[in-house]
Order: C-alpha cells, then structure tokens, then sequence
C-alpha cells in the first residue's frame, strides 16, 4: 500500500471516530476491529448532539437562503430541497447505523479474515493494486473538494447577508453532511474491495481451466497415469476451494449492501435531486440572467469546477457498483465459455458440475430494497428521468416565474 493512501485512510478513520460515526476503534496493523466503552459513549454523545443541533441549523439556512431576492425562487425551492433530503438521510444514517454496528464488526472480519486465509496466497498484480489505490484517493480528495468548495460558495453568494449563526450553521451543516458522504466512501472501500478480492478470484478460475488443459495432455503419455491423478486431485481441490471462497465474498457483498441500503436509498435520491438542481442551474445562469458569472464571480467559476468533479465522481461511484455486480457475473461467463474442457478424471467433472450448478442457483444481484435490480438499466433509467424532471422545471418556471 502506497504511504499516501495509508495516512488518507488514517485521516478517514480518524475524522470518522471524532463525528462519532465508528463506533469501534480498528488496528491498522493488527488488522483487528472491536469496541470500546470510551467510543461507544463517545458515539452516543456526538450523535444526539448532531440530532438536536439539525433543527437549528436547517432554520438558519432555510430563513437565509429565502432571503437572497437574486437567484431565482425555484432554484432557491430546488437548494432547500436538496438540504432538507441531505438532512434527513444524515439522521437515518445515524439512527439506522446503531442497528447495524455488529454486523459491521462481522463483515470487517469476515474480510480479513478472506484476506488473511486465502487471499494473501496470490500475488495481486501491481497494476491491480494501482488502480485499487488510485480510485481509494481520488474518491476521498473529491469528495474533500466538492464539501469544501460547497462551503466557501455558500458563502460568496451570501457575503452581504453572513451573519455569526448562518456562518454557525453552514459550517456545522457543512460537518454533519458530511457524515453521509463518510459513509458512503467506507461503502466504496469495501465494494473496491470486493471487486479487487472478485478479479484475483477470476483470475485464479483462469489459471486452473489453463492447467485442466495442460494436465488433459499428461493423460495420454506413457508412464504419467500417477501424475496426471495428482494433478487432477490438486486442481479439484482448488476450484472446490475457489468455488466455496466466492460463495463466502459473494455473500460478504450482500451483507455489505443490505447494511448500507437506506443509506444508499438517501444518497440516490439526493443525487437525483441535485442533478436536477445543477442542470436548472445552468439554465439559470445561460439563459435567464438571474444568477451570472458576471454578478457572482470566482464564485461561479468555483461552482462550475465543483460541479465537475461532483459529476466525475458520481460517474466513478456508480460504475463501481455495477463493476462489482459485473466481477461476479464474470465468473459465471467465464466457465460457461470453457464448458468443453478437455475430459479429466470423475472426481474433478463432478467438482466442474457443482461449480456451475453453485453460479445458476445463486445469481448474484443487486436491489433496491427488494423493488428493482439495480443495473445498467437502472442507472439509465434514472438519468433519463433526471432530464426529463430538468425540462418539466425549466418550463414550470419559464410559465409561472418569469
């Protein structure tokens, strides 16, 4: 692991423990999670003091933002709306995760326990690794910039009208908003995770069905009957062994989104909307003249970078919950395009039979609290919507605000 992105993640897991999201404590180098009585009260304190502070802060925002008489009112309805949802996802997150905590505990060491026992035995492709690490930093310095630049925008736009508790409440709307997002790139770490864990298992079915070829030749030479039943006996045992560590990670990916659904459920939605908000923004500033690079200045400029590295970051989000969806379907293709293996022995066709007998009975796929699959279509599906909301709200505010 880079040294970069064991201090990020140090940085993550340190921030995370002082908002009172962790509610355990975790040894980087022991690779052990458990809890503490500290933490636990800890936990409790900042999360009711988060609680009883939203109220507050929403009134303060709401009251100044409707003051602000040079943005258009539709695009100040859109911005309360999108803060009222991000509010609300904030405190489900903080109440449904009190639920989940020892199913976290357990999904953490179940991965380490995969790592440690199977995993460790392989030797991950550095380019692998990279890409793992590289995606684990730009996820956490993008989501640092568009808090960041959220923040310093709110208070460009409102510079006239600042007070000490609207500049109070952004900045602690600006922390505790931010408690989704944290949880959210701890739900990125384990579906990289997953994914990395799901290549090198595809990787490893690869080099066995290329073995299975190699040991089909030993068959029929003179004098290599006892080695060739070795080598079978070997490969039985590890894709019987590979078989029963992608039932256990495909498992682990489950538990994983069915911890996470609500929180995933608020952060769609809040997408949703904000997509939304940010193509009428556009609108707003091109053609309407209510709110210009010109009246607001750097300010937009910041804006617009921000919204960009939003999109980016959406764009990498989502396609890493397809990828993950996609690793194990992977596997699945994969044995069927090898189903004319050479013929080996009894004992290793019987291990193929219930490798894919295993993969047709247990599809793995990923839901929307039990409504829809999530998949390709989905996601489509979803921002063809959000162009479609887009155009009804430009022409509700052409008829009906201008």
């Amino acid at each position: 692991m880079y040294r970069i992105t064991y201090w990020l993640l140090y940085g993550h897991y340190s921030y995370s423990l002082a908002l009172g999201i962790l509610r355990f404590r975790y040894d980087f180098n022991n690779h052990k999670a458990h809890t503490t009585p500290f933490n636990t009260y800890y936990s409790i304190v900042m999360n009711v003091l988060t609680l009883t502070t939203l109220p507050w802060i929403y009134y303060t925002a709401v009251h100044t933002f409707l003051q602000n008489e040079r943005v258009g009112r539709l695009v100040l309805y859109v911005f309360i709306a999108t803060k009222t949802l991000r509010l609300l996802a904030v405190a489900l997150a903080i109440i449904y995760n009190w639920q989940r905590r020892y199913e976290v505990l357990t999904v953490i060491r179940d991965i380490n326990h995969l790592r440690s026992d199977y995993f460790a035995r392989f030797r991950v492709p550095s380019e692998w690794q990279r890409r793992f690490e590289m995606k684990i930093i730009k996820n956490m310095l993008s989501g640092v910039l568009v808090d960041a630049s959220g923040l310093i925008t709110v208070f460009g736009v409102y510079e006239n009208q600042m007070s000490a508790s609207f500049i109070i409440s952004n900045v602690l709307f600006s922390l505790i908003s931010n408690i989704l997002y944290l949880i959210m790139n701890q739900y990125y770490f384990a579906i990289r995770t997953v994914i990395l864990f799901g290549n090198m298992l595809n990787h490893q079915l690869a080099d066995i069905i290329k073995s299975a070829k190699t040991v089909a030749r030993l068959r029929d030479c003179p004098g290599s009957r006892t080695q060739f039943k070795a080598r079978c006996l070997t490969l039985c045992r590890e894709l019987d062994e590979l078989a029963m560590v992608r039932t256990q990670l495909q498992s682990l990916a489950l538990r994983i989104n069915d911890i996470l659904k609500w929180q995933g459920l608020g952060v769609l939605i809040n997408m949703f909307i904000l997509n939304i908000s940010l193509i009428y923004t556009i609108y707003s500033m091109l053609w309407v003249g209510g709110f210009t690079i010109c009246q607001y200045g750097w300010v937009s400029v910041l804006m617009g970078v921000s919204y960009v590295v939003y999109i980016v970051d959406m764009k990498d989000f989502l396609g890493a919950i397809l990828e993950h969806v996609g690793v194990f379907h992977k596997t699945s293709l994969y044995l069927e395009l090898h189903t004319n293996l050479p013929q080996l022995d009894k004992v290793f066709e019987q291990s193929v039979e219930s490798f894919q007998l295993q993969l047709s009975l247990n599809k793995y796929q990923l839901s929307l609290l039990g409504l829809l699959n999530f998949n390709s279509e989905c996601v489509f599906s979803m921002f063809a919507s959000v162009i479609v909301n887009s155009i009804l709200m430009i022409q509700f505010d052409y008829q009906y605000f201008q």
